[in-house]
């Protein structure tokens, strides 16, 4: 029991140390303006139909527009940069524990800071869609055209698209919510784990420039069709999604990969030299 409270302890030390940092707040901050554009594009599509929208159905249409989800990361990596979250007290922190107890700590803190960055995003898109919505097990009629929408009109005209009738088959509005939510969730943790695993072994400009090749690699390769090789297309639920529970081999794979970057990160975690890191810090 004492060395979870020394986990959760150091876990809090960090999120009191990073709570006024410029760099987290502008992360959140940026996270929500660039969901804001799309929620602004869709919200007025809905608007001059004339027709009210679920307030989940927001969500669920941004989250599945591809270009929402490469930018998104963006804010998402500036909150997480400086992980693995290297500081002046560090050593005082891994005397008291130890640096796999440390280590699970700074994993646990990006596990949160994901599940805020997420909720953030989701508790605005209903507030923005509260006046102009209702709430319910039922698909509007916009998002239905919107999905109905073959040939993209309303796309072209709007910037913005939900062709996913799949999703409108096999779920309602809260389960398709919650899939978003969790797909969405597990994605941003993924990325924080590779991110904080590759600045473990290498400086923290080569361990960003590594994700955002991922990143833009995944939204090329899924441009081009080859979904199955994206990251980035599995974060996107209507590529799962068939009536059959596909969507649990997406969440299962990612996963799986994270655990793999979990122990990967126990293993490096003894050969990290915490004296050059904090004189780069």
């Amino acid at each position: 029991m004492g060395r979870i409270k020394q986990v959760f302890y150091m876990t809090k030390t960090t999120f009191l140390e990073e709570q006024h940092n410029k760099r987290v707040i502008m992360g959140f901050i940026l996270g929500m303006a660039l969901f804001g554009y799309w929620l602004n594009l869709f919200l007025q599509y809905a608007l001059d139909i004339g027709e009210p929208v679920n307030i989940l159905e927001a969500f669920i249409v941004v989250e599945h527009h591809h270009k929402s989800i490469l930018f998104l990361i963006v804010g998402w990596l500036l909150i997480i940069s400086d992980a693995p979250f290297i500081k002046r007290n560090t050593y005082l922190s891994l005397c008291r524990s130890s640096r796999k107890k440390w280590n699970v700590a700074m994993l646990q803190y990006i596990i949160i800071q994901a599940f805020l960055y997420v909720a953030s995003i989701a508790i605005v898109s209903v507030a923005a869609s509260f006046f102009c919505g209702f709430w319910g097990n039922i698909w509007s009629s916009p998002v239905y055209n919107l999905a109905m929408d073959n040939r993209n009109h309303l796309g072209v005209k709007y910037n913005i698209s939900f062709p996913w009738v799949n999703v409108m088959q096999a779920m309602t509005v809260p389960q398709a919510f919650m899939i978003t939510f969790v797909f969405l969730f597990l994605y941003l943790i993924l990325i924080g784990f590779l991110l904080y695993v590759c600045n473990l072994l290498l400086k923290e400009i080569y361990g960003i420039l590594i994700v955002f090749g991922i990143q833009t690699s995944g939204y090329l390769l899924q441009q081009e069709g080859v979904t199955y090789l994206s990251l980035m297309a599995k974060a996107i639920p209507g590529y799962a999604i068939d009536g059959n529970g596909g969507q649990w081999e997406v969440v299962l794979l990612f996963w799986a990969i994270i655990l793999i970057l979990v122990l990967i990160s126990l293993w490096l975690i003894g050969w990290v030299d915490f004296k050059d890191a904090m004189e780069e810090e």
